[in-house]
């Protein structure tokens, strides 16, 4: 016989007996190649040792790892082998790559399959006096009539205008611009008695969604509110004609840490993304500072998924593909990495019912009624005040306590219920505690000396809620 690598030829007149012999050597030998080969998957394998053995040669006898069988058994002891080590290494594989999680949570591409048509991208544009801006966004479908949950601050920017203190004569000292004016009034034939450039809040011109399963169509897309110390918007499409597929929303309160999380959105315009990661840690407490001036604290959720410029306002999804969390990449600093938060879903959805229903978040927090800015010795000399510290009144809302206790633009806030005051977040400190309808005295310098006023803090049933800081 001669041999090479691919196949065996018999040459005719060799004995039988060699014949036997070889024959069993040849069986020997293609078990071999058909374990290195991977057993020829199973039943294929199987069936291509028991064709090479003889009829002398019992098939039970070809492979020592084959289960022991009965002698009137007429099924073939490998292929039942072969086929339970397939199912085996098939499951190992399964699980390797997580494409039949055992606890009936989705794979990564199921989520992304099952949410990504509730995400849509947000374009807001903005025009102000140094011209026209744009922002991008996520946007999270909440029902199928066209309500979307977004940031507020991926439909908001941040201005500076400058505010006129008109009709304020006698609560500053003088000032030798224009008989008392500033020197804003004195070179532009104003009248007043000064003013300084604030931090506020403008809400974009117009804003543009588009579907992630039409990415090639913009929607119109009004404003129904914003809130900024919450960081949440809602928006409204007209949704007619078109298919819309809300979001499943979870429950928050239910996470743990080390529980899978996916985020799906339009980070640095790059087109719909999503990354994958955990949930790092809950309960995490930020002190965030506002567009407006001041900061606000907020409870967040901890995550290591990639939260990029862009994904602000998109879904965070647990593994169940559910909404737990909006993104926000405002709370995300670029110093560190794998450290993303999400407002969690839980906290969020009666702020975003108050936003629909309202167009504002309920105001559950005492206010005293103002803007105010910072004052230090250089605004000091500039309006000839008669201190270097404390918060100068800019604006009093109407309606509210510090309207009914006489204070007026102009006052200058330099201590509340005894303790000194330097700042508007000093101010805010002070309500701390107190609740709506308390009562709290402010000291205030004039330019005729010192008065203490006792103002009833207002919320909710009193008034609409208004921005209470703003700064230089």
């Amino acid at each position: 016989m001669y041999e090479n690598n691919y196949n065996y030829v018999e040459v005719p007149g060799e004995g039988k007996d060699k014949k036997k012999d070889n024959k069993v050597g040849r069986t020997v030998a293609m078990l071999l190649a058909v374990a290195i080969v991977g057993g020829a998957s199973g039943f294929g394998g199987a069936y291509l040792q028991n064709s090479i053995a003889s009829d002398d040669q019992p098939a039970a006898s070809a492979s020592s790892d084959n289960a022991q069988q009965t002698s009137d058994s007429t099924e073939s002891p490998a292929v039942t082998s072969s086929s339970s080590s397939s199912d085996t290494s098939g499951n190992v594989v399964n699980t390797l790559l997580n494409t039949s999680p055992s606890d009936g949570t989705l794979t990564t591409k199921q989520i992304v399959e099952k949410v990504s048509p509730s995400v849509v991208g947000v374009h807001s544009s903005f025009t102000t006096s140094s011209g026209t801006s744009t922002g991008t966004g996520t946007g999270i479908i909440l029902s199928d009539d066209g309500y979307i949950i977004t940031n507020a601050h991926v439909v908001q920017t941040e201005v500076s205008e400058y505010v006129s203190n008109n009709n304020n004569s006698g609560r500053y000292g003088s000032n030798p611009f224009s008989g008392g004016g500033d020197i804003f009034d004195y070179f532009f034939g104003g009248s007043g008695i000064g003013g300084s450039y604030q931090k506020k809040l403008k809400q974009a011109d117009t804003v543009k969604i588009v579907l992630s399963t039409d990415e090639d169509t913009e929607y119109d897309a009004e404003i129904v509110g914003a809130d900024e110390n919450s960081d949440l918007a809602v928006l409204k499409i007209n949704a007619e004609d078109l298919d819309l597929i809300p979001a499943e929303f979870g429950d928050s309160n239910q996470l743990t840490m080390g529980d899978k999380a996916v985020a799906i959105g339009y980070p640095l315009g790059l087109g719909l993304s999503t990354s994958e990661g955990i949930v790092s840690g809950l309960n995490r407490t930020l002190n965030v500072e506002l567009s407006s001036g001041g900061s606000a604290s907020m409870t967040l959720i901890q995550t290591d998924a990639a939260i990029n410029p862009g994904n602000s306002g998109g879904p965070l999804i647990n593994g169940n593909g559910q909404v737990i969390g909006i993104t926000s990449s405002k709370l995300v600093d670029s110093s560190v990495e794998g450290l993303g938060f999400a407002i969690p879903i839980s906290d969020a959805m009666p702020l975003i019912s108050d936003l629909m229903n309202k167009g504002y978040v309920t105001n559950t927090t005492p206010q005293i009624g103002i803007t105010g800015s910072d004052i230090n010795s250089a605004i000091m000399r500039y309006y000839n005040l008669p201190v270097d510290k404390g918060v100068m009144v800019v604006s009093v809302s109407e309606g509210s306590g510090a309207e009914a206790a006489g204070i007026s633009a102009g006052d200058v806030i330099v201590a509340a219920d005894g303790k000194d005051i330097t700042s508007m977040d000093e101010l805010t400190a002070a309500k701390k505690g107190k609740a709506i309808g308390d009562t709290m005295v402010l000291t205030l310098a004039r330019a005729d000396g010192n008065v203490d006023v006792t103002l009833t803090l207002t919320g909710e049933d009193d008034q609409k809620p208004e921005a209470e800081v703003s700064s230089n």
